[in-house]
């Protein structure tokens, strides 16, 4: 218990926990309300091209955006203590690591799922706001207040365990953030797109199929092509995800345990 409130204080007094949310929250807002302008602007009539619960839920799932923040999160959770050479410290307080650590995956969960769900409510509610200035009168699906906010919440835990992971993994506290960044922003998001049976059991495509999103779109101009039809259902994709998380603190726990901290 010592050691979560340990964990907990030093996320509650760091300004740095604060500018993440806000950035995080800045991001899932923007996403929403920025979304019918370009539809409007590509369409021509908004309330033609949403015209049924589908293309609005499509407008409301820009809300999760906020994610990519809550795994920046993790990564400072513990790359930041090799940074700042308190990581010594740390381990000697509990020279059990596995307990240590532990206590910073708890602490990683809980708050990469608060993180996320307070930016994708304030999101959605951004989108409220966009949608009914635009005059838009479909309504989305009912079930999205409820499935969207749990989606968040998983997403936002087991992010931000990866991003511990990474941290443990790669000590260099720039490196560990650059790499958490090129794979969800690049590989990932790449991958997703140009090799989807591939792509869709990677977690941006199973953030995708959590939030029941069914796009197909073929441009011939660019040769570009999006299929999500054939992604997971959401509570297959949401187990998988969660398996990721796993994975991703066993690692964490094994390569702490077994290398030397100077």
């Amino acid at each position: 218990m010592k050691l979560l409130k340990s964990e907990f204080l030093k996320l509650v007094y760091q300004r740095r926990t604060y500018g993440l949310l806000l950035a995080a929250i800045a991001i899932s807002t923007l996403a929403t309300v920025a979304s019918p302008i370009a539809v409007q602007r590509m369409s021509g009539d908004i309330t033609l091209a949403l015209n049924n619960a589908d293309a609005v839920d499509s407008i409301y799932s820009k809300a999760l955006g906020g994610y990519m923040f809550v795994l920046i999160l993790g990564v400072f959770i513990m790359a930041s203590e090799f940074a700042h050479h308190t990581a010594i410290a740390t381990f000697l307080a509990s020279p059990k690591r596995s307990r240590a650590l532990g206590a910073k995956l708890i602490m990683a969960a809980l708050f990469g799922a608060v993180f996320n769900v307070v930016a994708t409510l304030i999101g959605m509610l951004g989108g409220v706001i966009a949608l009914a200035n635009y005059g838009v009168k479909v309504a989305p699906h009912a079930y999205i207040w409820l499935d969207y906010p749990a989606s968040a919440a998983l997403i936002g835990a087991v992010l931000c365990v990866m991003g511990v992971s990474i941290g443990t993994l790669i000590r260099n506290q720039n490196a560990a953030v650059t790499t958490a960044m090129i794979w969800i922003f690049l590989v990932d998001r790449l991958l997703a797109l140009l090799w989807s049976e591939v792509g869709k059991y990677l977690p941006t495509g199973l953030i995708t199929a959590m939030m029941g999103l069914h796009i197909k779109v073929d441009s011939k101009s660019t040769g570009i092509s999006i299929d999500t039809t054939n992604y997971l259902e959401p509570w297959p994709a949401a187990g998988l995800l969660l398996s990721y998380g796993l994975v991703f603190a066993a690692a964490a726990m094994l390569t702490s345990m077994r290398r030397d901290i100077d």
